[in-house]
């Protein structure tokens, strides 16, 4: 009795384009998922130093830093934000002392990424958080008494993130 084994050694055709068609599944789904990572990572990271900068603000007036280099100005530092162009914020010395942006008195303005914008503003836009010296007290929109929020908006996943400074100078970007 001759028997011939049939021992065949090695993979299909059907079997190597099912692996092939699994692994390219599966790096295509990575792939889509790091994208979306990043935007939300980069969301985080602009909220931190929104909050950051506007924590600035309140340092320069502890500190009574100097605006023109002789004089703290009278009125304090402050952030200044504004839903007619939501791409940007402005850092300011409130030389005039009436708790709230003028032109002349920015510092410096912060930009946004591209695809990152100002989504809303409370209680009202333009927005503007001032700390005056030396405690220093906060004022939202002129009043001591009223919080303020946030929202930034990734205009691509369309998610939020919020940031909030109470009437104590709390600033929260959690």
């Amino acid at each position: 009795m001759n028997k011939k084994i049939n021992n065949n050694q090695g993979f299909t055709l059907i079997e190597l384009l099912v692996s092939i068609f699994i692994i390219a599944m599966m790096s295509g789904l990575f792939m889509v998922n790091y994208h979306n990572t990043n935007k939300r990572s980069e969301l985080g990271i602009i909220k931190q130093k929104l909050a950051s900068d506007i924590r600035l603000a309140q340092n320069y007036s502890i500190g009574s830093k100097t605006y023109d280099g002789v004089n703290a100005p009278s009125g304090g530092w402050g952030a200044h934000f504004s839903l007619a162009d939501p791409t940007y914020y402005i850092i300011f010395a409130d030389k005039d002392g009436n708790k709230s942006y003028s032109v002349t008195e920015a510092i410096e303005t912060k930009t946004l990424p591209a695809g990152l914008t100002i989504d809303s503003l409370s209680p009202a836009s333009p927005l503007d958080i001032v700390f005056l010296p030396p405690d220093p007290v906060t004022y939202v929109n002129t009043s001591a008494v009223t919080s303020a929020q946030i929202v930034l908006r990734e205009n691509i996943n369309n998610s939020t993130a919020v940031i909030t400074v109470n009437s104590f100078g709390l600033i929260d970007s959690n």
